[in-house]
């Protein structure tokens, strides 16, 4: 046998273990710490690179490489240089990608304890600071110029509306914003982009310092770029709408202090502007706030981070409150902000909700979708201008139920079934098979009946009722943004409200009950929210019709405007059921054996309490003070079972919107 095994030829070694000619190494720190773009919990740490002497000058603290590692090219950026390693041999690095160090220190400070509280990887969040490379961008050469600004009489006029609002624009105004924190509720009857404004005024009034400004969406960006037109030299827009080249352009603007003043979406929370003195979130609530993808960071928490970091100010507001601010203001963290109430006897809305005396004089109002008052108020409201009915639910009707025993109508995929538009044939929602031959599994009946009615159907009714008035919807992505002062129904859902010329002369909030009970924590904050915010958009003293029973403490909050006595409310609950934010919460998802092994080793670690796992998720609270201990044990237990291949993955959520 060895005789033949003589007669094989052996293959001729190759050259991929030879060792590589050696490289003239940087002379003055020559070890490159790089953060590699790797999701994967157990590499989220600093690995050392060897820099060539050819690249020394170009290797800065926050410039981006390409790094050969466990085989392949990946991005990396590097955070340091040093003088000597630990690890017995370093590879070199590739090469730069580009000589422009986009990760500035108080960045990386900020992505490292973004990524420590919400249990993430330094990459994850790096990924949302710092937007791809577009190498024309780069190399474009910008025009602007930093600016000043004045303060106007309409800024002072604008925080006189509030408590305590004059004193604040005039610490601003003096460059003393430092420590200052506040929560703000938008006052009614004047555009919250002119409070912001006013802010902003104060702060670039100042020969040096930024202001950031963070709102949830496109259309709030695009009402302060209006209002900040004459700020457009020294301005800069970070939204992911733009594009990638432009969007790398503003970056860059902003990474070379060629921008005072930042207005963006979420991820603009992150923003290198230079000299930071304010940082303003606008409806912190709004869940545009919060990341979709892992590790779910929100921009409000975010925000209160980076103050600690760069201290700066920081100013929360929104048509309503969060219980979230509303814990900042009872720990004293932050102050409150809110409207005078002469100010609000003078000009908030006239809310109208349901009570004795409408049952008395319309007996259907109990059951009634539209009561004889909505009708009476908008018929009203016509007579001087536009009039606003929010509906809730997109489509024509989306969700049927049995006729019989009004059971909702479901098809044999176990989808609902909805009508999608005027004419239509029931179909399932997900599956979209046509529900010709439904038939009710409880009581057999055939005949379906409306369980919830959308806007495009809304619509329709109230031009039945108006024939001669115009009706606009505004929903999905048919969205209206602006609507001229004349006489016209706009029925919008929630956030697609379009603002009226002078305001809207009445209101009508439709579907209030439903809101209030839909499933989820947050069922109550988020109907105030959305009522508040449409109230925002009404005439001085408007009437606004809310078809809810008046003695529900969400309906107060509006009929009060007192948007923080209900956030004190919520808040009391929360903590009687030691709920969040009274507690710090994580959510675990994935199969039931691995949440289970995740939860003993964190019951080892952190004291927590442990709700499930219930279908594939659990929920574990911790007191607040253990909060950090609760981020590091999950950070730790996720990254030793993404060493072990074997192990299932475990998505985990800090503080979610939703448990």
């Amino acid at each position: 046998m060895s005789d033949q095994l003589e007669l094989v030829p052996r293959r001729a070694r190759t050259s991929t273990g030879a060792r590589r000619p050696a490289i003239e190494m940087a002379g003055v720190d020559p070890i490159a710490q790089v953060r590699i773009d790797a999701p994967l919990p157990h590499l989220d740490r600093v690995f050392d690179y060897a820099i060539p002497a050819t690249m020394d000058e170009q290797v800065v603290a926050g410039v981006r490489v390409r790094v050969r590692f466990s085989g392949r090219l990946i991005n990396g950026v590097v955070v340091g240089r040093i003088a000597a390693s630990e690890a017995a041999a370093l590879r070199p690095l590739e090469r730069v990608l580009s000589p422009e160090p986009v990760l500035t220190q108080q960045t990386a400070a900020l992505v490292t304890a973004v990524a420590e509280r919400f249990a993430g990887t330094f990459s994850d969040v790096f990924r949302s600071a710092v937007p791809p490379r577009h190498a024309r961008a780069e190399a474009a050469a910008s025009t602007r110029a930093p600016m000043t600004a004045a303060v106007t009489d309409d800024d002072w006029d604008a925080w006189d509306r509030y408590t305590h609002g004059r004193a604040l624009l005039q610490r601003a105004c003096e460059g003393r914003l430092t420590e200052v924190r506040g929560v703000w509720n938008a006052a009614p009857a004047r555009p919250w982009t002119a409070d912001i404004l006013a802010l902003i005024h104060a702060v670039l009034s100042q020969d040096s310092g930024g202001v950031l400004v963070v709102v949830p969406d496109a259309w709030d960006a695009e009402q302060l770029l209006r209002v900040t037109e004459h700020l457009a030299s020294t301005r800069a827009l970070l939204s992911a709408e733009l594009g990638p080249e432009r969007r790398y352009r503003e970056f860059c603007s902003v990474l070379r202090g060629q921008a005072r003043l930042v207005i963006g979406t979420r991820n603009a929370v992150f923003a290198p502007v230079h000299d930071l003195r304010l940082v303003v979130v606008w409806d912190d609530a709004d869940d545009a706030c919060w990341e979709p993808q892992a590790p779910y960071w929100n921009v409000r928490d975010v925000a209160a981070v980076r103050t600690g970091l760069e201290d700066c100010a920081l100013l929360v507001g929104g048509p309503s409150r969060s219980a979230e601010t509303q814990a900042w203001i009872e720990s004293r963290w932050a102050a409150a902000i809110e409207p005078a109430r002469a100010w609000v006897r003078a000009h908030a809305p006239v809310v109208r909700a349901l009570e004795t005396e409408d049952l008395a004089r319309d007996p259907a109002a109990a059951s009634a979708r539209i009561p004889h008052t909505a009708w009476a108020v908008a018929k009203e409201g016509l007579r001087t201008g536009p009039v606003l009915i929010q509906v809730p639910r997109r489509g024509y009707l989306p969700l049927l139920a049995c006729q019989q025993c009004r059971e909702p109508a479901r098809c044999a995929c176990g989808g609902p079934l909805t009508i999608p538009a005027r004419a239509g044939v029931a179909q399932c929602l997900w599956c979209g098979a046509l529900a010709g031959a439904w038939s009710c599994p409880h009581c057999h009946g055939t005949r379906l009946r409306a369980a919830a009615t959308g806007v495009e159907r809304t619509a329709e009714e109230f031009g039945r009722a108006f024939p001669d008035t115009a009706i606009i919807w505004s929903a999905g992505a048919q969205v209206h943004r602006t609507v001229p002062s004349a006489a016209a129904l706009i029925v919008a859902t929630p956030g697609a409200e379009p603002v009226a010329d002078g305001g809207y002369a009445a209101m009508v909030l439709l579907d209030a009950r439903g809101q209030l009970l839909r499933p989820g924590l947050r069922a109550g904050e988020e109907a105030v929210r959305r009522w508040f915010a449409a109230a925002l958009l009404a005439r001085p003293k408007a009437h606004l019709v809310l078809t809810a029973d008046h003695a529900l403490l969400a309906v107060q909050a509006l009929v009060r405007w007192d948007a923080g006595w209900f956030a004190a409310r919520e808040l009391a609950d929360r903590r009687a059921t030691g709920l969040p934010p009274h507690t710090r919460a994580a959510l675990l998802r994935g199969a039931g054996a691995d949440i289970d092994a995740v939860v003993v080793e964190l019951e080892a670690t952190v004291p927590v309490r442990v709700l499930g796992p219930t279908d594939g998720r659990a929920i574990v609270l911790s007191a607040r003070r253990d909060g950090a201990a609760l981020a590091g044990a999950l950070h730790a237990i996720t990254a030793a079972r993404s060493a072990r291949a074997a192990s299932g993955v475990v998505h985990v959520a800090l503080d979610p919107r939703e448990l």
